[in-house]
């Protein structure tokens, strides 16, 4: 009964929130006032809920059922959906989900239509953590959204990604770094990258980071959706790395030593 009411209460929740959501631009729909453009705000500044989230052990499988109230949006999988309406969560990094989790639980990322399922009283602190682990290692032979696929303009977004330093932060190849929470980008839906660009370029989403906002200064609207359509393009560091890890010949074990060899070494 307990099970139930706890999956019961954040439905009931998004049930009453869903027509204001409905109206809204899917994710943020106004600054947070502590965050971003706050004059206390720090992207680097953890909640203080973060570093005890990460201190606990993660256990995927654990994490694979305590997902089952997240799936009606990420789906299965953790696809998402290809019109980034719900962005793709299949192998992004564990300590981004959760930063991104406990920073929209502490009100510094504003997004009504994660809120009511992040909630404390509807996941807790091991769940976030499991579920982290969960979607890290998940994986999908599903087709991400992407955008027109025009070449002058994905030669022109790669020379843009060059020139403002994105590799900085995201890497080269989109694939980001997890210890200091910047999001791998490579292979996430076009919609939602193109609407979280235009979000922090207009500062309204609540942690987004200082530098990002400066870099993406002067871009137009032509140049945001070519980025987008861009790193919709990359491909996921975890889909590279089991391509390698495919055509990797395995060493042969080593021929015993005869009999003769054995007595000559004694």
């Amino acid at each position: 009964m307990k099970k139930a009411l706890k999956w019961i209460a954040p439905l009931l929740v998004w049930a009453v929130t869903l027509p204001i959501a409905a109206a809204a631009q899917t994710g943020e729909t106004s600054a947070s006032p502590i965050g971003f453009g706050n004059k206390d705000y720090r992207w680097e500044r953890m909640t203080p809920e973060l570093p005890l989230v990460l201190a606990l052990d993660r256990d995927a499988a654990r994490g694979r059922e305590a997902y089952r109230g997240c799936r009606g949006c990420h789906k299965d999988s953790g696809i998402g959906l290809v019109d980034g309406t719900y962005p793709r969560l299949a192998g992004q990094h564990a300590q981004v989900i959760l930063k991104q989790a406990t920073d929209t639980r502490a009100g510094i990322r504003v997004n009504p239509k994660m809120e009511p399922f992040a909630a404390e009283h509807a996941v807790t602190q091991q769940e976030l953590a499991d579920i982290a682990e969960f979607l890290s290692k998940a994986r999908t032979t599903k087709e991400n959204g992407k955008g027109t696929g025009d070449p002058a303009e994905l030669a022109r977004a790669k020379a843009i990604y060059s020139e403002r330093e994105c590799g900085t932060c995201h890497g080269d190849l989109g694939e980001g770094v997890a210890g200091k929470f910047y999001p791998s980008v490579a292979g996430q839906h076009y919609g939602y990258l193109l609407r979280e660009l235009e979000q922090i370029q207009e500062g309204k989403r609540g942690n987004g980071h200082p530098d990002m906002i400066k870099r993406m200064k002067g871009l137009s609207g032509k140049d945001l959706e070519a980025l987008s359509d861009y790193m919709s393009r990359m491909t996921p560091e975890w889909v590279r790395k089991d391509a390698m890890a495919a055509v990797t010949p395995v060493a042969a074990p080593a021929p015993a030593a005869s009999a003769g060899a054995k007595k000559k070494a004694k």
